[in-house]
């Protein structure tokens, strides 16, 4: 009795176990084909790569510039550094002394660099110094070869080592103290650079003193920047070949016709070394930098600031005289 309703709810079973398995498979069907269509969409086409690779170039080539400007802002910053620990440093050893050091000395000939050695926390070179002996061997050579990061500035591209007049491993310097704002030459009949009693703040065997600065210690140039460079060279007056150089602490070679190695003059344009026409005199004494625009100085009240490469020459010249009777504005 019961065998032909099993018979009947078997087929109807099977039936609805067929419908719903044809339902699964399409369902699966469909949501394979969803699938691979959103995974299609997911893929970067070539144009599109090619696209975002542009748009990745561009966006580097805006930022590289800005990285580099900052780069230089705080090398500019580490060079303005510099020159204040310098000119703080001369100011204590005028609070010592009772006198700024002189530019360069004879006959010992040590810089203003290296009378400054203590007051820059250099005590240990300072005292191997030995000013009666020659600056090319022993431990005055030792003292010129030590790198002191306080008389480079980071813009400036030069070696750190070069061995030059008898000094294996010298280290190249690139700042020089203002000895004039009137003299433009180093060499020939005087009035040079090397006379004694020039206009500025160091110069031979001077003792300048702070009320000897007339013009005012805000408008008096100390110690600026210069760039050194030996590809450079030119003839001078006296038909001796001379490069582009500037030390520190001392020099076996330093005399009154050669004294651009240590001391400046504001009688030149700033950045004068980089032009061709320019005398080798100038571009020796020049103060010049790496820095956009112009180079750094300290002045004598201590504030450091770029001068402009484009100031009025008559200016710039009073900038560099202590007591000339010229006052002029200090940027």
């Amino acid at each position: 009795m019961h065998q032909p309703c099993e018979r009947r709810y078997n087929r109807v079973s099977i039936c609805i176990l067929r419908q719903l398995i044809g339902y699964r498979l399409c369902w699966l069907g469909v949501a394979g084909e969803q699938i691979m269509s959103v995974s299609r969409k997911r893929a970067f086409t070539l144009v599109e790569l090619l696209v975002v690779i542009a748009i990745i170039g561009i966006l580097v080539g805006l930022l590289l510039p800005a990285v580099q400007a900052a780069r230089e802002a705080g090398r500019r910053m580490q060079c303005g550094n510099n020159l204040h620990q310098m000119v703080i440093a001369a100011q204590n050893y005028h609070d010592t002394y009772r006198t700024f050091p002189s530019g360069f000395i004879l006959p010992n000939k040590v810089f203003w660099s290296g009378m400054l050695l203590p007051q820059l926390e250099q005590n240990t070179i300072y005292d191997t110094l030995n000013f009666s002996a020659t600056w090319s061997s022993g431990p005055n050579a030792a003292a010129c070869s030590t790198l002191l990061p306080v008389f480079r500035c980071p813009s400036a591209p030069v070696a750190e080592h070069t061995s030059v007049q008898g000094i294996v491993d010298r280290v190249p310097c690139t700042y020089i103290a203002c000895g004039t704002g009137l003299t433009r030459n180093e060499s020939g009949p005087s009035p040079v650079a090397g006379d004694p009693n020039r206009d500025g703040m160091f110069f031979l065997n001077s003792r300048v003193k702070m009320r000897d600065i007339l013009d005012g210690t805000s408008a008096t140039v100390a110690i600026g920047e210069a760039l050194f460079d030996t590809d450079i060279r030119g003839i001078d007056h006296g038909g001796t070949v001379h490069i582009v150089d500037h030390w520190y602490i001392g020099s076996p070679n330093i005399h009154k016709t050669d004294v651009s190695e240590t001391i400046g003059s504001t009688a030149i344009p700033v950045n004068r070394i980089f032009d061709e026409t320019a005398f080798i005199d100038e571009k020796e004494l020049c103060y010049s930098s790496r820095h956009p625009g112009g180079a750094q100085v300290a002045f004598a009240d201590g504030h450091v600031s770029i001068v402009n490469e484009t100031i009025d020459a008559a200016v710039w010249s009073a900038l560099g005289t202590r007591a000339h009777y010229d006052i002029a504005q200090a940027p």
